[in-house]
């Protein structure tokens, strides 16, 4: 063994190195363990884009100060060679660390208290957030905290407050009888609640008004309803057909004048009524010119 070579054993032996070396412990392995078990904190802020406040995406840039923006942010700023914030010029340079960083670093969803155990990359979290399907829904009751997943949130109107529930199918019509409160329309594997409220109105009658619960209220509608009656005498039909809107509950059972509803007589002892589902059939439609 020549003379550096027994420098270089008696260095690492001295430092522990060699022991491992002896007990065939490779030293990735001791680094892989500690970064496993290191349990550090980060302000989120410091992940956020300086220009848009939007989480950071690879590829980061920052300036010569270190200041970092997002990509898209860097494409629309007007003079590139100087920072936004400290004007120091040199332009900006892609940030290989923040990136290594950004592709790490795990959040838990913020919807965890209500059963979510998705963790995503930080950057990701948002995307994620949109379309959870443990996204809170609202009890409208007076007075009720309650809060959760519509699976959830059936059981609990359903009871805790006792009112009346029908399992439907998409379609398909199905009979409702009308008796003053609320009933809760739900079909079997999907995530939507359907209320359909009876109000008095008097002296016309009654009002028949439907709303959808979902975790995701968004302004485009996704759903269809029909509602129908008939009079005393043969052949005599009311009807309304109308797209049904999406809320979280989040604000009550609160119902516009721009809602669908059916006004019909107070002799009216039932409705019938069926649902579509008018973006998966618009999916469905669209599959089908595309296979012919």
């Amino acid at each position: 063994m020549s003379w550096k070579r027994r420098e270089r054993w008696r260095r690492r032996t001295e430092s522990g190195d060699g022991e491992r070396a002896r007990e065939g412990e490779p030293r990735r392995l001791e680094k892989t363990n500690r970064s496993a078990a290191s349990n550090g904190s980060i302000d989120l802020d410091l992940l956020d884009c300086t220009i848009c406040m939007d989480p950071l995406r690879p590829p980061v840039l920052q300036c010569t100060v270190g200041h970092v923006i997002c990509s898209s942010c860097h494409g629309s700023l007007l003079n590139k060679d100087s920072c936004h914030m400290c004007t120091a010029t040199g332009g900006y340079n892609r940030c290989i660390a923040l990136d290594k960083i950004l592709e790490s670093f795990c959040v838990s969803c913020s919807n965890a208290v209500y059963g979510c155990t998705v963790k995503t990359l930080y950057y990701k979290a948002k995307d994620h957030r949109n379309l959870c399907p443990h996204a809170p829904c609202f009890c409208p009751g007076p007075a009720c905290s309650f809060a959760g997943t519509t699976v959830k949130l059936l059981a609990h109107l359903t009871g805790d407050h006792k009112w009346k529930s029908r399992e439907i199918m998409y379609n398909f019509k199905f009979t409702l009888l009308v008796k003053e409160g609320t009933w809760v329309i739900h079909a079997r594997g999907h995530v939507p609640l359907f209320l359909v409220k009876f109000t008095l109105a008097p002296p016309f009658g009654n009002v028949a008004s439907v709303l959808c619960v979902g975790p995701h209220a968004t302004a485009e509608h996704r759903f269809r309803c029909c509602l129908r009656c008939s009079g005393p005498a043969m052949g005599q039909q009311k009807s309304s057909d109308f797209l049904v809107r999406s809320t979280t509950l989040s604000d009550g059972l609160q119902l516009t004048e721009n809602d669908g509803s059916l006004l019909f007589a107070s002799s009216t002892r039932s409705i019938t009524a069926h649902i579509r589902d008018v973006v998966r059939d618009k999916r469905k439609r669209g599959m089908s010119i595309r296979l012919r």
